[in-house]
């Protein structure tokens, strides 16, 4: 029989003891799997005849109270007898189970279980030998399995299908067992015959893996074809590669089948994380390997447009950047976000609404007279109107976080009138704007103002990591020792004076994958807020002053310098 065929019922007991003939069962948990999924379940208590021990109690939280109106072991066995059939019995620790169950039939006139056994932790302990203990609470750490009832029979028989679950997929993949026999027989190999992998997973873990690099970059793995199956980045191209090659039993299906096919990896090494972001999804892209399945397509991001050429500017929907002296923020996450960032402005601030022939035209309207606009169309030149404009910058820079505030008073006010409904919606409105501005907040400008060198610690602890980004883009990438020397500060120096040249025109437009590498390079710099130090540049700041703070920062190992999380 085929292990897709094969049904296992997974087994756990509570007990007043630990000795089978003079203790008895208290409760019986059973999970039916079949194909890999859970299909059915049986749980129920067991009255012993007796007092429970108070240090049973402490352990499965079962009193003496909540088994005494239950049917005794005569009654519930027959119940579980006919649940398990003739399927597979699985346990963690198999012995003991059945020494209580088996013990439980005898004294009710039943024959002992006759069904094929399969053992969790026999099975652990051939495929995860680097796993130092294999006990249930272990292995459900370690597979990230979280038990809603532990030491409740229920609770650990469905933690334990789930274990075994991950346990069938490592030894189908390494073991390459596909049978009901082959896997029965396998929980009972010695140590040594039990740890053998594929053929092609040796020789990777041989050949191929010593020799990656604890640093940043691109890696490609590959089918005997030589063609690319699978791209990923790594911060450390060591760990992450070889995490694919070790454990394999903890690892997804899809990641399974991925390494079925995988006769060779090779990598790229870069300097920075960040590169290797932006590089991993620009091949994506273009290879579109199987195995990816994000990044594989360029989305929409859009952006809101703040027209400062026009006397009375108004924010707006824009799907790309254009260098037409507009100030561009984002991008965002998709078209409702965007819609969500314009509903906010119209709410909380004072721009108008009005369309140009209008405003042309200088008619005051509604929004005016109830005080949501400040009328820009009779006084183009009010301060009053580029108040609200620079507060809505400030906003859009994630430096105005009062709108939050303001949306909270509206969703409190909604919420006094009993209109709970609309408070729902401003609640809603103010946690994603709320994430948005944390994010935006990292960036602080306009993308085409967005001027700045970022640095981060190096692969080594005497390195730094100098990126620097112009017009919202990551242009050039530089390792520097702290320990600067001359010839160190000389690469900065010109490194920082090619990014920086004033006389660099700002690109006419950006196209998908310049608008895909600016949504990268903002979630890089949230996730990564807490240990980037930066210092802005603008056209009019002194160019050497710049250099110096840079060098300043790099020869002092960023110890003394303010992280984006704190700036």
């Amino acid at each position: 029989m085929s292990l897709d065929d094969a049904s296992f019922v997974v087994v756990d007991t509570e007990t007043t003891g630990t000795k089978a003939g003079r203790d008895r069962l208290l409760e019986i948990g059973a999970v039916r799997l079949e194909e890999g999924t859970v299909t059915d379940r049986f749980s129920a208590l067991v009255n012993p005849g007796r007092t429970i021990p108070v240090r049973i109690t402490k352990i499965t939280g079962i009193t003496t109270g909540m088994v005494v109106n239950r049917p005794p072991a005569e009654e519930v066995l027959p119940e579980f007898l006919d649940f398990l059939g003739e399927d597979v019995f699985v346990a963690h620790n198999v012995p003991f189970d059945l020494r209580f169950l088996n013990a439980a039939l005898k004294r009710t006139g039943h024959p002992e279980l006759s069904n094929d056994t399969l053992c969790t932790l026999r099975l652990a302990r051939r495929l995860l030998t680097g796993l130092r203990s294999k006990g249930l609470s272990a292995l459900t750490k370690f597979y990230g399995i979280r038990i809603s009832a532990r030491h409740r029979a229920g609770g650990d028989a469905e933690a334990t299908a789930q274990v075994l679950q991950r346990l069938l997929r490592h030894v189908e993949f390494e073991h390459e067992i596909s049978s009901l026999k082959e896997l029965l027989t396998f929980q009972y190999r010695s140590y040594s015959n039990g740890r053998r992998q594929p053929k092609h997973v040796r020789h990777i873990r041989k050949e191929t893996l010593p020799d990656l690099p604890d640093r940043p970059g691109v890696y490609f793995m590959k089918d005997g074809k030589g063609g690319i199956i699978y791209i990923g980045k790594a911060k450390s191209l060591k760990n992450r590669v070889s995490s694919y090659f070790h454990g394999t039993g903890a690892l997804p299906s899809r990641t399974q089948k991925l390494l079925r096919s995988v006769r060779d990896v090779e990598w790229e090494v870069m300097d920075s994380e960040l590169q290797a972001l932006l590089e991993e999804s620009r091949l994506i892209k273009e290879h579109k390997p199987r195995y990816n399945r994000a990044q594989r397509r360029y989305g929409r991001r859009p952006f809101i447009k703040l027209d400062l050429k026009h006397e009375a500017p108004v924010a707006e929907y824009a799907g790309t950047i254009v260098d037409d002296g507009a100030e561009y923020y984002g991008p965002l996450a998709g078209r409702k976000q965007a819609d969500l960032v314009l509903e906010v402005i119209d709410r909380v601030f004072k721009l108008r609404s009005c369309d140009e022939a209008r405003f042309n035209r200088g008619e005051r309207c509604l929004y005016a007279d109830v005080d949501l606009c400040t009328a820009p169309c009779e006084d183009s030149s009010s301060d009053a109107y580029q108040e609200e404009v620079d507060r809505v910058r400030a906003f859009l820079q994630g430096n105005d976080h009062a709108v939050v505030g303001a949306l909270e008073d509206k969703m409190k006010r909604a919420a006094e009138r009993l209109d709970f409904e609309q408070a729902s919606e401003f609640r809603d409105m103010m946690q994603r704007l709320d994430r948005m501005l944390k994010r935006q907040k990292v960036v602080a400008a306009p993308v085409l103002k967005h001027n700045a060198v970022l640095m981060e610690p190096g692969a080594s602890p005497s390195t730094v990591n100098v990126l620097c980004l112009r017009f919202g883009r990551l242009e050039r990438v530089l390792v520097l020792p702290t320990a600067l020397t001359e010839e160190g500060r000389e690469r900065l120096d010109r490194c920082i004076r090619a990014t920086f040249d004033p006389g660099l025109e700002r690109p006419e437009r950006y196209k998908r994958a310049e608008v895909d590498a600016l949504r990268l390079l903002a979630q890089w710099l949230h996730a990564n807020r807490d240990s980037l130090v930066e210092v802005r540049w603008s056209p009019n700041r002194d160019i050497d002053s710049f250099v110096r703070e840079v060098e300043k920062h790099v020869s002092g190992g960023l110890r003394d310098a303010h992280t984006l999380a704190a700036a």
